[in-house]
């Protein structure tokens, strides 16, 4: 308990001395040397001998490239591989309560050792580049624990700079962000805890009441991760890294809190939220999945890579499950029902009490889904959602096939006339 937050500690102090007296006299091969150094300690101080899981998958993947050249099928059998370790240690050490284990760190090391192997692959490298560097990357001790991700060219660009960067205000302003986060998930779980929502308490409460709790609860329940990765990011960007070409500091960041925290739409809390690995997914997945030519099976590919990226749990299927279908559902209802449409009919209604109402109904619906993730074990994860009658799961389902056998079929024949009014009518 105490190592993981001594460690998260730890990457504040290594940054200021990484800025003040590795950034400036020093060349780019003794900063792959300070960078390799210092996070594989940390690997050793948070997590033993177990570091050597991730250790000994990022050196065999680069020896395998070096022997084999950097091609699609040696990109493939390396992402195949890795997963295949990732998973091995996600069934051996899963139990019902979750613990913090070598899975941690070997599930970051993957994504940038799968990462950096298709970016060469991408600028038709055939060989790896300088295997310290490659480890510099891959062990790079400000993020090698819990993010955020980033591509291999922006280290490259973050290595040759001896510049001492201008980003303590940025920095400062996630660290800020982060040190309010821990507080308000330390106070609040003075009250609370993940096992309260299936205690006979909670469960004796009535629907309205358990679903308008969740809502707020996994709130709560998430702050925990905006604390961690605006912390992380805080201390890469003090060692200079996350720099964009128009100079802001925004670069590496895996949390948009404004958006994330006022969003009005499942669509957009997702895309606010640990952004950095779904644009990995995005761009390493997704867009591979292309000559699928089937959108919806690329979009499936993704969601079962991020499943199982994630862990073998029930409630993390349950999750990634929710959350599609929520967005599906939103979608369609949107055609229909939108804000600006209702505000348009009923003018009475002011359009803050909508967006009061859409926030609540959203938060309800990703909170039905972090329950899921909360609990994570099936036996778990029943006693909750039977409790509210598995709504949601119900409620989006009935209404998704209520719009693609009623309403589409009936608009579907009358396509150019309605296109025609709605044209007309401004919508």
């Amino acid at each position: 308990w105490y190592q993981r937050r001594v460690r998260g500690l730890l990457t504040f102090p290594l940054a200021i001395l990484y800025r003040y007296l590795v950034l400036p006299y020093t060349v780019p091969k003794h900063k792959d040397i300070f960078l390799t150094l210092t996070g594989l300690l940390l690997y050793f101080f948070c997590f033993g001998t177990d570091a050597w899981h991730a250790i000994s998958m990022t050196t065999g993947s680069y020896m395998f490239m070096w022997l084999c050249g950097v091609k699609a099928s040696t990109c493939f059998v390396v992402f195949v591989c890795t997963m295949s370790h990732l998973l091995y240690g996600y069934i051996t050490v899963s139990g019902v309560n979750y613990t913090v284990t070598w899975t941690l760190i070997h599930c970051q090391a993957l994504l940038k050792v799968v990462g950096y192997f298709l970016d060469l692959f991408d600028e038709g490298k055939d060989t790896p580049e300088s295997f310290l560097t490659y480890t510099a990357y891959v062990y790079f001790p400000f993020t090698n624990l819990v993010g955020p991700q980033f591509q291999y060219f922006r280290y490259k660009k973050f290595r040759e700079t001896s510049t001492t960067p201008n980003s303590w205000k940025y920095s400062l302003r996630q660290l800020g962000l982060g040190v309010m986060y821990i507080g308000l998930f330390y106070g609040i779980k003075q009250f609370t805890s993940t096992d309260f929502i299936i205690s006979e308490e909670f469960l004796s409460w009535s629907l309205p009441t358990k679903l308008l709790f969740i809502t707020f609860w996994t709130k709560w329940f998430i702050t925990k991760y905006c604390a961690i990765w605006c912390m992380s990011e805080s201390a890469a960007c003090i060692a200079g890294l996350g720099e964009q070409e128009n100079g802001d500091w925004d670069g590496v960041v895996n949390v948009d809190v404004v958006k994330f925290e006022t969003s009005l739409t499942i669509q957009d809390e997702l895309t606010s939220f640990n952004m950095q690995t779904h644009q990995w997914v995005k761009r390493n997945v997704y867009k591979r999945c292309k000559f699928l030519n089937i959108p919806v099976l690329s979009r499936v590919v993704s969601l079962a890579f991020l499943y199982l990226w994630h862990g073998v749990y029930i409630g993390f299927l349950n999750l990634f499950v929710v959350e599609a279908l929520g967005i599906s559902t939103e979608e369609a209802l949107n055609r229909y029902i939108s804000r600006d449409k209702i505000s348009r009919s009923v003018p009475v209604i002011p359009r803050w009490l909508l967006s009061c109402v859409q926030y609540v109904l959203k938060n309800m619906c990703v909170g039905y889904g972090l329950c899921g993730f909360a609990l994570r074990t099936p036996a778990r994860c029943h006693v909750f959602y039977s409790s509210v009658y598995y709504c949601f799961h119900w409620g989006m389902v009935v209404w998704l096939v209520f719009e693609v056998m009623v309403v589409r079929g009936l608009v579907g024949g009358k396509k150019s006339k309605i296109s025609i009014v709605n044209r007309r009518s401004g919508y």
